[in-house]
């Protein structure tokens, strides 16, 4: 982690973690895991887990609820949102689940961008 981060991380880097884990519904057992042992959905509140630690200014997302279900993608990104506020962390999240869009306070599409002159893909 950059010294920035890491000066932020309260109480411990094992503490952050287990409180992270515990945010995002996960038993902080699962701390010594190999990722191949967890489920995919775990696997990706586990990289949400540590794309938090040490309260970054900006997260990116890129399908971060590709392999779950609409409840459990809902879910996720309702608990890796109230991270991102408790930690004051922006989060720019890139998905092709419209179900979504009414989770995030603000939603651009390419598609639009790129009518009104924005950049071409």
């Amino acid at each position: 982690f950059s010294p920035l981060r890491n000066a932020r991380i309260e109480g411990g880097l094992d503490a952050e973690i287990a409180r992270l884990l515990r945010a995002l519904q996960l038993d902080p057992a699962l701390m010594p895991r190999a990722a191949g042992t967890l489920s995919v959905g775990q696997q990706q509140r586990v990289a949400a887990a540590r794309a938090l630690i040490g309260r970054p200014a900006v997260l990116l997302a890129d399908e971060p609820t590709s392999a779950l279900d609409p409840e459990a993608a809902t879910a996720f990104v309702q608990l890796m949102s109230a991270q991102c506020r408790a930690a004051g962390t922006t989060a720019l999240v890139v998905s092709h689940d419209d179900r979504l869009q009414p989770l995030f306070d603000q939603v651009l599409s390419l598609g639009d961008l790129n009518r009104a002159g924005g950049a071409h893909v």
